[in-house]
């Protein structure tokens, strides 16, 4: 065999060994970037943009604020309008319990008002015992809201007045007689 001329024909051994080699082989990924890496160095290889766009760090960091700061005021103006419609409710449910007594009061004292004038009508033909005990229960009520009023405004002349005359009254003896000078007698506060 001449020095210069190579043997093509792999020994036994050297076929074993190439049967024995795995027919396909992945690279690593350090050695694909690094050949990349030379290639792009070289010149040999352009860079292609990315697909993806990356926001840079400050941008995620502002975005995040914004959120926080629009969310913080979605909450601040939330709490206003819910205050402001709470605060209408409880001054409405005030001016309602305000003027609850008023009416009620203006309910009780035309009812009063409406049992006096029924009880004025029955009367005459009611009997004598039957006329004082309504006398009775009517002034009764009369002198319970008189005294009501004054104890709710004391320096009011009218609720004194009207006590005042009650308890003239209470002192004085009662005639069931008529009076025959044919004048009406007032009691005046």
């Amino acid at each position: 065999m001449n020095p210069t001329e190579h043997d093509d024909q792999p020994t036994p051994q050297e076929r074993a060994a190439f049967a024995a080699l795995p027919r396909e082989r992945e690279p690593s990924r350090l050695l694909e970037e690094r050949t990349v890496r030379a290639l792009r160095e070289r010149g040999l290889v352009r860079s292609t943009p990315s697909r993806r766009f990356r926001f840079p760090v400050s941008w995620m960091a502002g975005a995040a604020a914004a959120a926080l700061a629009l969310f913080m005021t979605g909450l601040a103006a939330g709490q206003y309008v819910a205050g402001r419609a709470t605060a209408r409710a409880v001054v409405e449910a005030q001016r309602q319990d305000a003027r609850h007594p008023a009416l009620a009061v203006q309910q009780a004292g035309s009812a009063y008002v409406s049992a006096l004038s029924r009880f004025a009508s029955v009367a005459d033909t009611a009997g004598a015992a039957q006329t004082a005990q309504g006398r009775e229960v009517a002034v009764a009520m009369l002198r319970a809201a008189a005294s009501e009023l004054v104890r709710i405004s004391p320096d009011d002349p009218l609720a004194s007045g009207i006590l005042a005359a009650l308890d003239r009254t209470r002192t004085q003896p009662t005639t069931t007689q008529a009076d025959t000078t044919g004048k009406q007698r007032v009691v005046w506060f």
